[in-house]
């Protein structure tokens, strides 16, 4: 049975920015599925990390009550999903945008 989990990203100044949601089986294919995000979306500033910064992935059952349908909320109100951001020049791929 399919799990949902958030991805966040962690910035080297602390800050944590939330990216999307994703199911997966499990966490390991919740791993894989950033991977092939970041493959095949390379232009998505979100996705790419500069030193120091990570990914955390999150599943729903870990989250405080109404912390999903309030990052659901967030992402529905980002025009782009949170994915589509150029990179452009430069180290800082953070804050997400």
């Amino acid at each position: 049975m399919d799990k949902r989990y958030l991805l966040y990203k962690f910035c080297k100044n602390g800050e944590r920015h939330l990216i999307t949601w994703l199911t997966a089986s499990g966490l390991e294919e919740a791993n894989q599925a950033v991977k092939l995000l970041r493959k095949n979306h390379p232009q998505a500033q979100n996705l790419v990390l500069g030193e120091g910064e990570f990914f955390e992935i999150i599943e729903e059952h870990q989250l405080k009550p109404g912390e999903w349908e309030q990052a659901i909320n967030t992402l529905a109100l980002r025009k782009d999903g949170g994915l589509n951001s150029e990179v452009t020049g430069g180290n800082d791929n953070c804050p997400v945008r």
